[in-house]
């Protein structure tokens, strides 16, 4: 059992360092890709589209890009697979761990916030994800560019979240910025304002 979390782990290590090479990229897809060069599954919105990636993570079992014709992919987001029939968090809480410990490994220090809200209703350990689900609890970790982490050129931050569907089932979303997202904030901005 150790030997394959171990195995499991490394091949996690290897993925993520795959992933990242020189250019700034998530899920093998670089900044500023034309989303005509993806492989979308379907249009969410003007500018969230769910797509294949080219290079894909056990952990995940959807994804998803926002980008603009001007810009190409500004973020991307992994949507985790249900941590089902896991009141405690047991299951959700060992991938996040296994995931942070492999991102910290690639990017360095992370910013962690791991807590509950005071007063909170779902406080015992047996209501662990439904606090999630309820908004009292947060599991997040966040690498942002600073002395601490070492982000390539071109990712402005990732985040690690667990987040929950009802009182037993969780996932996992890992998100990367690149550092063209304001542009394609601005541009999706102007054309709200354009409509009003």
């Amino acid at each position: 059992m150790f030997k394959n979390k171990l195995i499991t782990t490394a091949a996690t290590i290897l993925l993520f360092v795959s992933a990242t090479g020189a250019s700034a990229q998530a899920f093998g897809i670089e900044k500023g890709t034309p989303i005509e060069s993806l492989e979308v599954v379907r249009e969410i919105s003007e500018f969230k589209f769910s797509v294949t990636v080219p290079k894909p993570h056990s952990e995940f079992e959807s994804y998803t890009v926002f980008a603009t014709p001007e810009a190409g992919v500004c973020k991307v987001t992994g949507i985790g697979k249900d941590h089902d029939n896991d009141r405690y968090g047991t299951t959700v809480k060992s991938a996040f761990a296994d995931l942070c410990s492999a991102l910290t490994g690639i990017y360095g220090a992370s910013k962690n916030f791991d807590f509950i809200k005071n007063g909170a209703l779902w406080d015992g350990p047996e209501e662990w994800v439904m606090a999630l689900r309820q908004n009292e609890r947060h599991l997040t970790t966040f690498w942002t560019e600073d002395e601490q982490s070492d982000l390539p050129e071109g990712l402005d931050g990732v985040s690690l979240s667990v987040s929950a569907l009802s009182s037993d089932l969780a996932y996992i979303l890992l998100g990367y910025e690149f550092d063209n997202m304001d542009e394609c904030i601005r541009i999706r901005d102007n054309q709200d304002e354009g409509g009003l």
